[in-house]
């Protein structure tokens, strides 16, 4: 629960507070119940899901992401464990292997990409870079090569051009997403972006929202397709 990320356009770490790690334990019951219960598949989520662990150091309790899988897995019964929605810069190098060499760990990821242009990904406030994301993609497809991949895309954040815009659609149609979720950015009072100057007008946004979504269904169609 909470966020420290702190990207301009979101209210969520003003409305929530800081990052907030449930215990090992606590997951371990809960994933206990909803298997007696009769649940297949457990989804772990979280605001901000790969810093899991990181303010329990303090504590001198060292654990990540990985162990809250490690966690879930270890409970009798469970058939099925999902990721929600992970920063792409946290991705772990033994979840992946993980996710490859466990079957009960379905695999997919969703990484927000929010926008394919570094500039405007600078301005919103995420630690990546248009590059450094597409060499991520490439990293987990080679250590899963079946895995689906999702997405998260703001549409017009303040000062996005026409180029920014081509760079997000250059992204979608490297990545080849399974689906996405695409969003026309909106103001969130109390944000820095909310302040911002070089709105972008809004009937050039709903014509890029417009093209942006046939491209992600065209492409969701035909990776979707493989397994018809």
């Amino acid at each position: 629960e909470g966020c420290n990320q702190y990207c301009t356009y979101c209210i969520i770490p003003f409305a929530r507070g800081p990052l907030r790690s449930r215990s090992l334990e606590t997951i371990r019951e809960e994933v206990g119940k909803l298997v007696a219960a009769g649940y297949k598949e457990v989804v772990l989520i979280g605001i901000h899901l790969g810093c899991y662990g990181k303010e329990l150091a303090k504590e001198g309790k060292h654990v990540t992401l990985y162990d809250a899988v490690k966690a879930a897995l270890s409970v009798e019964g469970v058939q099925r464990v999902r990721l929600g929605s992970l920063e792409s810069v946290e991705v772990e190098p033994r979840l992946l292997q993980l996710m490859a060499e466990e079957p009960r760990l379905q695999r997919h990821l969703h990484l927000p990409l929010q926008s394919g242009s570094s500039q405007i990904l600078k301005v919103m406030n995420r630690h990546y870079t248009k590059e450094q994301y597409l060499e991520l993609v490439e990293k987990i497809r080679k250590a899963v090569p079946d895995i689906a991949l999702t997405t998260d895309i703001i549409v017009g954040f303040p000062g996005e051009t026409e180029e920014d815009f081509e760079e997000t659609m250059d992204v979608v149609r490297r990545v080849r997403y399974d689906s996405a979720f695409t969003f026309i950015y909106s103001k969130r009072t109390g944000t820095p972006a909310a302040k911002m100057e070089n709105q972008v007008p809004e009937d050039v946004v709903k014509a890029r929202f417009d093209r942006l979504l046939a491209e992600v269904q065209k492409i969701s169609s035909e990776v979707c397709g493989r397994d018809v």
